[in-house]
Formats: C-alpha cells, sequence, structure tokens
C-alpha cells in the first residue's frame, strides 16, 4: 500500500538492515493524507453526525438514509447530531415519567370513635342528667360521620376499685344519637339514692369499633331536692321583686330570667328567698325561673315560670319642703328640687279660704311659683305636686296657708 515492492507472506520486503523501505517522494504526500485518514478511522469512535459509531442512533440513521426517509440529515450533519438528542432525551423523558414511584399501601380507616373527655354529671330532680360532646373525629383525625350506638354505664363504685370490675357490674343504658355533637341523657335516680357511682360513656363507630371510655364521672347520689314554692314576681319601682318560699333549710337558689323565646339564662344566686331584678326595661316582657341547689352536683328542678312586663306606673317623689312667703302683691312659693332621671314637672294647686285645692299651674321646671293673683288681707292654701315624662303625677305635698300682705 506504501510501496511497490513485492509483499510476502502478508508482509513487504525489507531491505538487507531490516528497515521498512522509505516511500518515494512524489508519494509522500499522498502518503501522509492517507495514514493521517487510517489513523483517524482508527483512533475516532464518532461520526459527523456527532452521534456514537455503531449505537443505535448511528444505526437508525444509517437505515433511514440507505431507505431515502431522512434526506436532510445527509446534507446538514449539525441538524442531523441536534434532532437526534433531542430525540434521545424525550425517549429518557418517557422513560422516567412511565415510571412513577408507588408508595406504601394506606391502612384501611377503622373509624373508631375517639373517646369522650367532658362528660359531666348532676343530680337533677328525681334523675341522673349526664352531658358531653362525642367528638367530631377518629382515632385516625378522619371525620366521624355516623355511629352506630352510644352507651352510658351506671355504676357502683367497686373496693377495691378497677375499671374492669367496675364495667362488668355497670349498666348499660342506650343513648340516642346518630352522629358527632353535644349530648344529653337522663336516668331515674331513685335506685341509687345513698350510694357512690362512677358514669362513662362508650361509643361504637359505623364499622363496629368501640370507643375507649371516657373520663369516668363520680357522683354520691342523694334523696331530691323538692322546688322552691310560692314563686312570684311583682312589678316595682325599682325593677321586678322575686319572691318565693323554702323547701328546706340550708339552701341556696339561682335565678334564671328569659325575654322572648330566649333559652333561660342564670342572672343570680342567693341564699335568700328573694331577690330583686334592677336591670329591667319597661314594657319589655320576662320569664323567671328559680332552683335550689345543694353544692354544684345536686339541683332541683326549675320552677315554673312567672311571667311579667314590667310598666312604669310609678309618680316621682312627693315634693318636700314647700313654703309660702307673702310679698308685696304676690305670695312666692319654693320647694326641694326632685331628682328622677325621668322627671318631667311640677302642678301647683290653691285653695280660697279652704279645700278643695284647684290647679293653678301646670310642669313647671323650677321648683318656684309666684302666685300674682291674690288680694290682701286674703289667706290662701297651697300645695305641690310633681309629673313624670309618661303623666305619673305623685301624691300632693302637705297644704300650706298663708295670708296676702
Amino acid at each position: 500500500m506504501f510501496g511497490q515492492g513485492p509483499i510476502r507472506n502478508g508482509r513487504k520486503k525489507r531491505d538487507a538492515g531490516g528497515q521498512r523501505p522509505e516511500p518515494s517522494r512524489d508519494h509522500e504526500g499522498a502518503e501522509i493524507r492517507k495514514g493521517a485518514a487510517t489513523s483517524g478511522e482508527r483512533h475516532s469512535t464518532t461520526s459527523r453526525t456527532g452521534l456514537l459509531r455503531n449505537s443505535p442512533a448511528q444505526r437508525s440513521l444509517a437505515r433511514g438514509s440507505r431507505l431515502g426517509f431522512l434526506p436532510v440529515w445527509k446534507a446538514s450533519p449539525a441538524l442531523c447530531g441536534l434532532f437526534a438528542s433531542a430525540a434521545a432525551f424525550a425517549g429518557l423523558t418517557l422513560l422516567f415519567s412511565a415510571c412513577g414511584y408507588i408508595g406504601e399501601p394506606l391502612p384501611p380507616a377503622l373509624d373508631i370513635p375517639t373517646r369522650v373527655t367532658d362528660l359531666r354529671v348532676v343530680e337533677y330532680g328525681e334523675n341522673l342528667t349526664a352531658q358531653f360532646t362525642l367528638p367530631a373525629l377518629t382515632t385516625q383525625g378522619l371525620a366521624l360521620k355516623s355511629v352506630q350506638s352510644v352507651d352510658l354505664y351506671v355504676g357502683v363504685i367497686p373496693t377495691p376499685f378497677t375499671q374492669t370490675a367496675w364495667a362488668a357490674s355497670a349498666r348499660r343504658v342506650p343513648i340516642s344519637a346518630k352522629g358527632p355533637g353535644a349530648l344529653t341523657h337522663s336516668v331515674p335516680a331513685r335506685e341509687w339514692i345513698g350510694k357512690d357511682l362512677f358514669l362513662g360513656v362508650r361509643a361504637t363507630g359505623p364499622k363496629g369499633k368501640v370507643s375507649d371510655w371516657s373520663n369516668l364521672a363520680q357522683l354520691h347520689v342523694e334523696a331530691p331536692l323538692p322546688l322552691p314554692t310560692s314563686f312570684e314576681a311583682k312589678n316595682v319601682a325599682k325593677g321586678v321583686q322575686l319572691t318565693w318560699k323554702s323547701s328546706g333549710t340550708g339552701q341556696h337558689y339561682r335565678i334564671f330570667r328569659a325575654t322572648g323565646v330566649q333559652t333561660p339564662e342564670r342572672i343570680a344566686e342567693t341564699n335568700n328567698p328573694a331577690w330583686l331584678d334592677e336591670t329591667t326595661h319597661y314594657l319589655t316582657p320576662y320569664r323567671y325561673y328559680v332552683q335550689a341547689i345543694s353544692g354544684e352536683l345536686l339541683q332541683s328542678e326549675l320552677t315554673d315560670p312567672q311571667t311579667i312586663t314590667p310598666a312604669d306606673v310609678f309618680p316621682p317623689a312627693v315634693p318636700a319642703g314647700l313654703t309660702a312667703v307673702p310679698a308685696t302683691s304676690s305670695i312666692e312659693l319654693a320647694w326641694e328640687r326632685n331628682t328622677e332621671a325621668d322627671f318631667a314637672g311640677y302642678n301647683v294647686y290653691r285653695s280660697l279660704d279652704g279645700p278643695p285645692v284647684q290647679k293653678l299651674a301646670a310642669l313647671l321646671d323650677a321648683p318656684a311659683y309666684s302666685d300674682r293673683q291674690v288680694e290682701s288681707g286674703k289667706s290662701y292654701r297651697y300645695a305641690v305636686s310633681s309629673v313624670d315624662r309618661i303623666g305619673n303625677e305623685s301624691e300632693k305635698s302637705p297644704v300650706v296657708e298663708v295670708a296676702a300682705q
């Protein structure tokens, strides 16, 4: 390939010194160029398209070229490389997007109700009344949409106490409930009088799973407190006066009030069988209730309501300190000022030589009056009353008598 000498056994003949003959001068350039090309083919691993030689992409490119599908690649090797790179990237993208990670399977929802934590029990009248809130979440933190049942357990406290022993002997009392929320339930107290009880609550979820025990409420059951009797509400000048008769000794009382259709609210407590409500407003209807209590856990029922609509039928106080002083051609009257918030004015009355008195002036602002319609030597008798804004008039003041000059 490099010279014209004979070749034996696939090798060129060497000179006497064992050296390969030098190429001729006129073939030197061609030899160098061809050698460079051969070296390049021997050591290069990429083609002009930028693809690895003998790679799948390079072989696909070659097949497409032979079939005439990719004529532009022959004309633009650079574009060919760019297109192939994009195709390779798209292939990787599809590969990874198709290989999404699948996590561990979630456990099935057990729907176990969360335990009740706010159970409270009081002896109310002749019943034991339990109040509590069924939580809105399950033990897995999911919404509790319904329950199969809610049960109240009532049992005597065993000695020694274990929850297992108490639960085994406690009486189960079903409570009507469809789902979470505030619940109230009562059971008769008669058979438990004189006993110490624990009461607890458990709920059963929609899949039959039972909650843990609620907090246990302890109660010593006593004879029921009787209702207060002879309960009355009266309209008085300062408000509404409530009175009743005690049904026992050493009792404490709670007073409840409601307006319209509102639920009664506790407004006061007292140790006495009477109480004055000074926070009322005229022409507003009120309903009052009274309850006897002994401690916080023993309560009577509420009395029947006493309904009343306070009205302003109360006049101002009678003016005090009226004086009458004769002056030249007049008699001067003066008295003490009224201080009522709804005060409107004073009426002045006069009579000549004896009763009855006649109204002389009406709704005076000031506590004074000058009577100039007098005749010298005659005696006059005077009285004063006070009037409020809706026209309630007080009694007349004591009469004073004076002779005109």
